[in-house]
């Protein structure tokens, strides 16, 4: 199969002092759990092959109410290639990062001060420009990025005036503005709930409500050119019976825009539970190619039926869609996990802290939310948008407390999930091919387990699953635990993936390469 999606795997976060332990091999000392989120690949935009790797974590405290942030670097062998310190402002988080093909861009959050730096570094380690912007308002002083395909950045970020609207502005490596559009209704609040870039244009997804709070919001796709802002067209979500929710892009090299999620009965954005899910491709005029719907209760059940296999899922459950995928046959492969949201009954915020796996701020005295991640469903469709195969791989649930601000209402089951994935809590990776076949087979971790490990799972359409298990190599790094603290896979060279596993009890990032086989 071809892999279409070539933008790089949503970045991570690490803390600490890089250090090459051997070729294939590496170790990151003093790595503080705070802002931990992973290793990522930085993938070639051209080909979707991984040309390295790189993380960014707190190193220490450099006085005047200042830290060090640095940026480590590597190579496809795990040779460090660079790491770059930042000093910023200790009450500074990370609000957005990303990697563009070309360079890295950084952005600093300061509420206190209500301050946002930028940084943008070359793929060498090497610091390119550096701006901070004081803003006056509280919600101006947050700020999200993404990648432009042509060796630039979008920056977006909420406006608030008398109503609420948003910004969307594309920046070059230096920081200067290219263009800048701001999207205000004439009242009530509109928001944005996704973004996806590739080729010659930006895709948002926006919400439009009669105020911040209502619950009633609608969705519509607003399709721009990347070199000019302009608007291509809009797309409504609403198709006058049903909202669809999207989860996961593709912007294929013919710049059609294929998609997929949930959807939701009547006019809301978002609902307790879904009703079905949706596919639809657009032509790059944003003329409706292709659109199905399949419902839970019928459409699914039925085709489980039919396919005869040994599973079942339940009704109407929430799914994240990770990845698309282009079979060669021209049909389409949708990865997902399914997710719930929960109040906990008993939360122990001591428990939390030991386990590590909490998102938002553990003080504050507001009332954690459950985030469960579920097991793994393949969809399969045909190239009319037809549901013909699905494919269900159970796994071990991972449970992940969510703090404030994440369990306040403006965070939905999806929005949520989407922070939940940035900090590195959904188990899926990657897809490839086996080395010696054109068997595609799914990566994987499984960290919640007494025996943590890698997964390597075949998912040819209508066959059985099967997973071959790597397990962490515990000799290879101060690994203290029973179970792993946090551990991952990501892209590596042709016939390998590179696996990283933390020990927080050791505050130790230990990263070695694996050969892909089962």
């Amino acid at each position: 199969m071809k892999k279409l999606i070539l933008l790089p795997v949503l970045f991570a976060l690490l803390i600490s002092n890089a250090n090459l332990v051997s070729a294939q091999s590496a170790e990151i000392r003093d790595v503080r759990k705070r802002e931990f989120r992973g290793v990522h690949a930085i993938v070639n935009k051209e080909t979707g092959e991984a040309a390295g790797y790189y993380t960014f974590y707190v190193n220490e405290k450099v006085g005047g109410g200042m830290i060090n942030f640095v940026i480590a670097i590597y190579d496809l062998e795990l040779k460090l290639i660079k790491q770059t310190p930042i000093t910023i402002s200790k009450r500074s988080t990370v609000d957005g990062s990303e990697f563009n093909g070309k360079d890295f861009m950084f952005v600093f959050k300061d509420v206190p001060k209500k301050k946002l730096t930028y940084v943008t570094v070359d793929s060498k380690g090497g610091i390119i420009k550096t701006k901070g912007i004081v803003e006056k308002k509280f919600a101006a002083t947050t700020s999200e990025v993404y990648p432009s395909a042509n060796d630039a950045f979008y920056i977006v970020k909420p406006i608030k005036e008398k109503k609420w609207g948003y910004s969307v502005a594309k920046t070059d490596r230096n920081i200067n503005t290219l263009w800048e559009k701001r999207f205000m209704p004439e009242k009530g609040f509109v928001g944005v709930e996704a973004i996806e870039s590739g080729g010659d244009r930006i895709i948002v997804v926006q919400l439009i409500k009669p105020s911040a709070l209502s619950k009633k919001g609608k969705g519509e796709i607003v399709c721009m050119d990347d070199k000019s802002g302009n608007i291509l067209y809009k797309y409504p979500l609403f198709d006058g019976v049903v909202t669809n929710v999207p989860s996961a892009f593709l912007i294929d090299s013919k710049g059609n825009i294929v998609t997929g999620g949930m959807y939701f009965a009547g006019e809301r954005m978002s609902g307790k539970n879904s009703d079905g899910l949706f596919f639809l491709k657009l032509s790059p005029e944003g003329k409706k190619l292709t659109y199905t719907r399949v419902d839970w209760d019928a459409g699914i059940q039925e085709l489980l039926k039919a396919t005869s296999r040994k599973f079942a899922i339940g009704s109407k459950p929430k799914v994240f869609f990770h990845d698309i995928v282009e079979s060669e046959d021209g049909g389409y492969q949708i990865i997902s996990e399914t997710f719930r949201k929960s109040m906990p009954g008993i939360s122990s915020r001591l428990k939390d802290l030991i386990t590590g796996r909490y998102i938002g701020d553990i003080t504050q005295d507001s009332k954690p939310l459950n985030f469960t991640v579920m097991d793994f469903i393949i969809f399969n469709y045909d190239e009319s948008g037809k549901m013909n195969n699905i494919n269900k791989i159970a796994k071990d649930y991972t449970k992940v407390v969510c703090y404030y601000p994440y369990n306040s209402v403006y965070y939905g089951g999806l929005k949520l999930a989407k922070v939940v994935k940035s900090y590195g809590f959904f188990d899926y990776a990657f897809t490839t091919t086996l080395p010696d076949s054109k068997q595609e087979v799914m990566i994987s971790r499984n960290m919640v387990s007494a025996n943590p490990h890698i997964g390597i799972t075949s998912i040819e359409v209508g066959k059985e699953s099967e997973t071959h298990k790597i397990p962490i190599k515990r000799g290879t790094a101060r690994m203290t635990g029973k179970a792993a603290s946090f551990i991952g896979a990501i892209k590596s060279k042709p016939g390998y993936l590179c696996v990283y596993y933390y020990d927080k009890k050791e505050q130790t990032v230990h990263l070695y390469l694996e050969k892909i086989q089962m």
